[in-house]
């Protein structure tokens, strides 16, 4: 493991977190302000660098309001019409010289896993190598251009580049002298520690590192084709061998599960928003979606957020259009395709009949050799 020089620790560099795109692969203006497990992701950020770096400002460029609520101070892109991350580093370099700053630390808003010892690292490294003008965090191979210190004297050269239509990091960065930092050694676990997060897919994966949701595999299959009692026999092997089930059912048409004449209807119909009822056996919980449909997102975030009765798998019945790892159930008779060839999250298919597929194929009576393909598919998912 590399030794980190104890003198880094008590060197400050200013910080700017970039929070100015627009995130339209996360369905939001705002990915910064998306929240995960009930926090926004740019929480995750200022919790990993606090007390490490001072000051502190926010390259933002819509909803000001909402983030003036963070206490920081606001940089706006100075080249308008979102140009892409080269402006808002543009703007830290502008801002942290005329703070008579050397070095400015510059990090994306949707990366809440960065190493604890990442700024310390990038010191002294750039300690190490005084004629550099950029040090680069470095990770399995890849370079991590927007986590990098940046020698701040570079503005000039950077606003140039973009007024001459240079819009990627790599073709700026290309005329400088770098030094990368590799952090492959420096984290053990199994997933990137500069991951970051551009989906609402990625948002699941960030609560199954934080220790929150458990494997997640999705029952797909056109309707009539057997998905519930497979379903069903599956959950009922699982917790013959002692492994805890949650399931999720996506319905397409309306449903209740509340009858006239309850109670518990009588007060949900008279507008309670949630209706819980309780017993000694079981609890339920009854919240109108309004107009619009809840993503899988959101209703998984209620399964990390329930403290009752953790489990160890969720399988889903239905989303089949998601990006989950999922097992298709095919059944001949209803005269519609496979749905593998069109979707790689697909692994294996299973039928009653045999099938000739270049995915591994279960018999839909195996339902020990497709547990045993469940438990092995599910441990690509546990980062702890």
């Amino acid at each position: 493991m590399r030794k980190i020089n104890l003198n880094a620790y008590y060197e400050i560099v200013p910080c700017v977190i970039l929070a100015g795109g627009k995130g339209r692969r996360m369905g939001v203006k705002e990915k910064a302000l998306v929240n995960l497990l009930d926090r926004p992701l740019l929480s995750y950020t200022l919790e990993n660098i606090s007390g490490k770096v001072a000051p502190i400002a926010l390259n933002v460029n819509n909803n000001l309001k909402e983030f003036k609520k963070f206490g920081y101070k606001m940089l706006e892109d100075p080249i308008k019409g979102h140009l892409g991350p080269l402006v808002g580093i543009l703007a830290s370099l502008n801002w942290a010289k005329n703070l008579d700053q050397k070095w400015v630390l510059t990090l994306p808003c949707d990366t809440p896993f960065i190493p604890k010892n990442l700024i310390e690292a990038l010191i002294e490294a750039k300690n190490e190598n005084p004629d550099i003008d950029l040090v680069v965090a470095k990770s399995r191979g890849f370079k991590h251009p927007v986590i990098a210190l940046w020698k701040t004297n570079n503005n000039i050269k950077l606003k140039n580049a973009i007024e001459d239509g240079i819009r990627k990091i790599d073709n700026f960065t290309s005329q400088l002298k770098i030094k990368y930092v590799n952090f492959d050694n420096l984290n053990q676990s199994r997933f990137d520690p500069f991951t970051n997060l551009n989906s609402p897919r990625d948002l699941i994966t960030a609560m199954q590192i934080l220790g929150k949701l458990p494997p997640i595999i999705g029952l797909a299959g056109w309707s009539g084709s057997g998905k519930t009692t497979l379903c069903a026999k599956l959950i009922e092997n699982f917790t013959k061998i002692g492994i805890s089930v949650g399931t999720l059912k996506h319905a397409h048409q309306k449903f209740d599960i509340d009858k006239p004449g309850k109670d518990s209807y009588k007060l949900r119909k008279a507008g309670a928003r949630p209706m819980v009822i309780s017993s000694k056996e079981r609890f339920a919980l009854i919240q109108e979606n309004g107009n619009e449909e809840k993503n899988l997102f959101e209703i998984l975030d209620i399964f990390a957020k329930n403290p009752v009765n953790k489990c160890e798998l969720i399988l889903i019945e239905g989303y089949k259009n998601e990006f989950i790892k999922k097992l298709e159930v095919f059944r001949s008779e209803i005269d519609k395709p496979f749905l593998y060839p069109n979707d790689r999250n697909i692994f294996a298919i299973v039928s009653e009949k045999k099938i000739q597929v270049p995915i591994p194929y279960y018999n839909i009576n195996n339902i020990g050799g497709i547990c045993e393909l469940l438990i092995k598919t599910s441990e690509t998912q546990l980062y702890r």
